[in-house]
């Protein structure tokens, strides 16, 4: 069996993504909807990066800062890091430089424009959540048009 080629970054998402197409592209073929399931399994899984990442970050000692610290581990993990890039850009968020920011820095002023870690977390677990039921609703109408 051939080894599958992953970019590290973003390894979780892109599994997850054709996992939820090819479900979804069988469940139109067979005239089923478990949109709602499927959203919720991202969601949840979402939850629990955010979760295990925030205490870890906790655990290492990032004492006011773990909520912080947890996001930037979670949305690297999700593969989420180039959303925040761009989002902390059409911010206007940039270093005192006047350089862009990437990575923890840009998850971390998203982070404090939005509202702080806990509205963010929810954001970040409600949007997974949406878009698993976005691309399995894609995948069921692309099921329902071949088949």
């Amino acid at each position: 069996m051939p080894r599958a080629v992953t970019i590290p970054s973003a390894t979780r998402l892109t599994s997850s993504t054709v996992g939820t197409l090819i479900g979804g592209i069988i469940d139109g073929r067979e005239g089923v909807d478990h949109g709602a399931r499927t959203a919720a399994c991202h969601a949840a899984g979402a939850a629990a990066t955010v979760g295990i990442a925030t205490a870890s970050a906790a655990a290492a000692g990032a004492g006011a800062l773990t909520g912080y610290a947890g996001l930037a581990s979670a949305t690297a993990a999700l593969g989420l890091g180039g959303v925040t890039t761009a989002a902390a850009a059409a911010l206007g968020a940039t270093a005192a430089s006047g350089a862009a920011l990437t990575g923890a820095a840009a998850t971390s002023a998203v982070v404090a424009t939005v509202g702080g870690p806990v509205i963010a977390a929810g954001m970040v677990v409600g949007c997974v959540g949406v878009a698993g039921y976005g691309i399995y609703q894609a995948g069921r109408a692309l099921g329902r048009w071949i088949f």
